[in-house]
């Protein structure tokens, strides 16, 4: 009976604390994480691949409204060996700054708050290797997912498909990079 009780009352602290979580305009969330970027495996020149690539993460989310969130994506420099053949032909790093709009659908008071974005990406390439990459911009689609743990530390997941094409200078080749962007995280409400 002692154990059920504590069960209980532990139960309902867990679970009776969400509904302290609400989401207000106004609000600004921060979060850091492990990023891995992980672009298609065909670029769009043949047998030229892009290797993946894993940094820090950071996002900070603005609440607009309880439901709509902007959101800027950032990282520490990623940095990409282009192979071709099985060889490593050159080298390249980039940021990938992404401005996001996000809607959370759930109510505002629950602890899980999945939420879609689609945004804008500017991908900035330096200290290439053996080749000019051209800086990119281009469309942003995400989803994921904050789990509050308390009414301000959170743990996230979030997943990014970004448009990044980028020529090669002096050549009519595009490269077509594509990624995957996966983040797992933790993060703040202020």
């Amino acid at each position: 009976m002692k154990l059920t009780s504590t069960l209980l009352a532990t139960s309902i602290a867990v679970f009776g604390s969400t509904q302290v979580m609400a989401y207000e305009a106004g609000d600004i969330m921060v979060k850091a994480g492990v990023i891995n970027v992980s672009p298609k495996d065909d670029s769009g020149i043949s047998g030229v691949k892009v290797k993946d690539d894993t940094q820090l993460g950071l996002t900070g989310t603005y609440m607009v409204t309880p439901q709509i969130g902007i959101e800027v994506l950032a990282a520490t420099p990623f940095k990409h060996t282009i192979e071709a053949g099985g060889n490593r032909i050159a080298t390249t790093k980039h940021l990938p700054p992404t401005v996001s709009a996000q809607y959370y659908p759930m109510d505002s008071s629950s602890a899980l708050q999945p939420y879609v974005g689609a945004g804008l990406n500017m991908t900035i390439f330096f200290d290439e290797d053996n080749v000019v990459l051209e800086d990119s911009f281009g469309l942003s689609v995400s989803a994921g997912a904050n789990y509050h743990i308390d009414d301000n530390w959170m743990a996230n997941v979030g997943v990014w498909y970004i448009d990044i094409d980028t020529d090669l200078k002096g050549s009519n080749n595009t490269v077509e990079i594509d990624p995957i962007v996966v983040m797992a995280g933790v993060g703040y409400k202020f």
